[in-house]
């Protein structure tokens, strides 16, 4: 090509990203000496090459802040910062070549046929598996937590283990040829294997993986300009819920579009104690104040992530109705559409959440005490069997099994509407960007106690003697002034509810931990440790594990067929953990997951069974069904437990998704140990080592003796 038309492309080049702000693919053609542009627009790329070339751009100059944050979409930057990678792939032995159908990496022992794979997975032991096409005869050993990858002697990219795999996010190399060989390689090496399927290769040896893009200098700079946007709020009403989101993910480590699947309970004794449901008419008037804004679902769903973090640090998880309380049903604010209209969707849904009390709680919101958030939700009908009534979703609802007042189950934060309310007044829709910024700025960067040379229990204290009812204008006075605790010498709404005593104010006053520590005892005694591995030999034991599990999971229709037959597996349970081998196992640190597979083969034999019977056919829903939420729930343990070996029971709720009462029985099935020390316990998977153990315990502050 000509030295001009090359100098020319590159001039349009130039002022094309000038013009679109991005990485531009440009289609061209010569004729005659001549240069005609033909086409051009954005240019694909990965989420990795996405986020280099915003970066450089920015750096360059050719695009903004905004820019940047709208131009990286946080589920992108999920991807790339947990993409793991063979740190030791040069140490490894290469045995194979194949094509990379599902990508990924994995480590593990090769297996050959179902049978033993199937012993891989009753021995609870990682595995690769190795099949010459992959049937539908063998894909639940595909979707099994042990098996690691799949390797496959013949098919392509869309063959039927790539596009299963690529389903369920599980490496898979497809089409790399005889196995004989591989085999007496892999032989060589114990039988271990590696497998890098983001290029196709099968090495013989364990590999050492790693994240990939975590330390990435282009992840640094985008940490530095968070940074700075933020501290100097460089924001807009578009980007201010994005930039919060990168913040989350990037610095906090969190994780977004995880689906909540604890169950809907009813229970009819139940009656409601936070709240009395509104009338048709205030529902009516609450609809009327809701209105559109941009990325609203973000909104919602970020600020009440927020305040229940920040809240849940300071109360215990279990006492969230002391900062916390739905605003009316859900289930009785349903808008149904009418039938023939241009609407997609078959209702709308309102859902409405007070957070009260806050000041008292944060101390950074200090001049707040309550957000009420309400938001409409649209929800659709899905296709169900005949003679079921319609199966809507998803829906938001109550959560009667809270004994203290209700709490609400979110399974849908893409609001189509929104209003929030601060201190009883509406934000509006072009402001509520501009709010939740600095509402979330304050934890970082609010210094109005040190700018002021005061504490928060100086204010209190302040309010608590009256002491601003004297007449004297002391600079406290102005201080609760600006703060709106008083106004013209009377206590306000923000001052009552800072002082409205719950008994579980953080105060790090010497006096405070003094009565505390006096209130709950002060003694050395060891933690009290249950061992349910041995407690579950006892028939007392026994019968009690399986009448919690019938209390917490048949509350519906209770058949005395479920007891007997929950109490059968619980015997299952006991003679597996009684065994010599077993015991030999949990004694040597070798067997550390609870018996799931046992439970969940037990489970599915009488969920096929039932699912043949009549009544079963014609009255029940299988997601309704009390053993699929039993099996639900030892799978969720199963999974937290082969990454931790122990969970704290005030974390129970929010590592499940689901209540104590439902986990508990489950943890005490699976042989757990649970350590009590006063009013906390701690619940630790079968077979740690002492050592671990006493570590675990130090770590939480319990009290442990070898």
């Amino acid at each position: 090509m000509e030295e001009h038309i090359i100098k020319e492309l590159e001039y349009y080049g130039q002022m094309l990203e000038n013009h679109f702000h991005d990485m531009t693919d440009i289609e061209f053609t010569v004729e005659n000496g001549k240069l005609y542009i033909l086409s051009a627009r954005a240019g694909k790329r990965t989420a990795l090459a996405n986020l280099r070339i915003v970066i450089s751009m920015f750096c360059e100059g050719k695009i903004s802040v905004s820019d940047v944050f709208q131009k990286l979409p946080y589920q992108q930057v999920i991807s790339f910062l947990d993409t793991e990678v063979i740190s030791n792939e040069h140490e490894l032995k290469q045995i194979g070549q194949g094509l990379p159908a599902s990508g990924g990496v994995a480590s593990a022992t090769v297996c050959y046929t179902a049978l033993e794979a199937e012993n891989f997975i009753e021995q609870k032991k990682e595995f690769v598996f190795c099949q010459v096409e992959l049937s539908p005869e063998v894909i639940h050993i595909v979707m099994s937590m042990y098996c690691r990858g799949i390797v496959t002697a013949r098919g392509g990219m869309t063959s039927h283990a790539a596009v299963v795999c690529r389903g369920i996010h599980k490496p898979c190399i497809a089409g790399i040829g005889d196995f004989n060989e591989i085999r007496d390689l892999a032989n060589l090496y114990k039988n271990e294997v590696t497998i890098n399927a983001n290029n196709g290769s099968l090495y013989a040896g364990i590999g050492i993986i790693k994240k990939k893009n975590t330390n990435l200098i282009e992840i640094k700079i985008l940490h530095e300009l968070l940074l700075t946007v933020i501290k100097y709020n460089i924001i807009t009403p578009e980007i201010c819920p994005l930039i919060w989101r990168l913040w989350d993910v990037i610095v906090l480590n969190k994780r977004y579009g995880r689906d909540n699947t604890k169950q809907l309970v009813i229970k009819n004794e139940n009656k409601y104690i936070s709240f009395k449901q509104p009338e048709k008419s205030e529902i009516d008037s609450i609809l009327l104040k809701l209105q559109c804004m941009t990325n609203s679902g973000f909104i919602v769903e970020d600020l009440i992530g927020f305040l229940f973090d920040e809240l849940s640090a300071q109360v215990p998880l279990g006492s969230h109705y002391l900062y916390t309380r739905p605003l009316l049903n859900p289930m009785d604010a349903i808008e149904y559409s009418e039938k023939g209209t241009d609407v997609k969707y078959s209702g709308v849904q309102l859902t409405g959440v007070e957070f009260f009390q806050i000041n008292k709680f944060i101390d950074f919101l200090l001049d707040i005490y309550s957000i009420k958030i309400y938001f409409s939700t649209a929800f659709y009908d899905y296709d169900t069997p005949e003679g079921l009534k319609n199966n809507y979703g998803p829906l938001n609802y109550l959560d009667y099994t809270n004994p203290h007042g209700e709490s609400l189950i979110i399974n849908n934060y893409d609001a189509i509407k929104i209003a929030v309310y601060i201190n009883d007044v509406l934000v509006l829709p072009e402001e509520l960007p501009k709010v939740y910024h600095l509402l979330r700025r304050r934890k970082y960067h609010w210094t109005w106690y040190q700018d002021n040379n005061v504490s928060k229990i100086m204010i209190v204290d302040y309010l608590k003697t009256n002491k601003f009812k004297e007449g004297k204008r002391t600079k406290l006075y102005f201080l609760c002034e600006e703060m709106h605790l008083i106004q013209d010498d009377r206590i306000t709404k923000t001052g009552v509810s800072l002082l409205e005593d719950k008994k579980v104010e953080n105060r790090n006053n010497i006096d405070y931990i003094l009565d505390q520590v006096l209130l709950r005892g002060c003694n050395d005694n060891s933690s009290e440790c249950n061992d349910f591995s041995i407690l579950i030999q006892r028939k007392d034991f026994k019968d009690l594990i399986a009448l919690e599990l019938y209390e917490y999971y048949f509350w519906d229709e209770r058949h005395e067929f479920d007891l007997q037959l929950l109490k059968e597996i619980v015997e299952s349970v006991a003679t597996y953990l009684s065994n010599p081998d077993v015991i030999k196992q949990i004694e040597a640190g070798m067997l550390q997951n609870i018996p799931s597979t046992l439970v969940l083969s037990c489970i599915a034999a009488i969920w096929a069974k039932l699912k043949t019977m009549e009544k079963k056919k014609k009255n029940s829903k299988e997601d309704d069904s009390s053993w699929l939420r039993i099996q639900e729930n030892i799978k969720k343990i199963d999974k937290e437990f082969t990454n931790h070996d122990y969970v704290l029971t005030e974390e129970i709720e929010t590592i499940f998704g689901t209540s104590r009462e439902e986990i508990q029985p489950l943890l005490k099935l699976g042989g757990c140990k649970c350590y009590v020390h006063k009013n906390r316990s701690i619940w630790i998977k079968v077979g740690i080592k002492e050592e671990r153990v006493k570590e675990i315990l130090k770590m939480h502050h319990f009290k442990y003796k070898l």
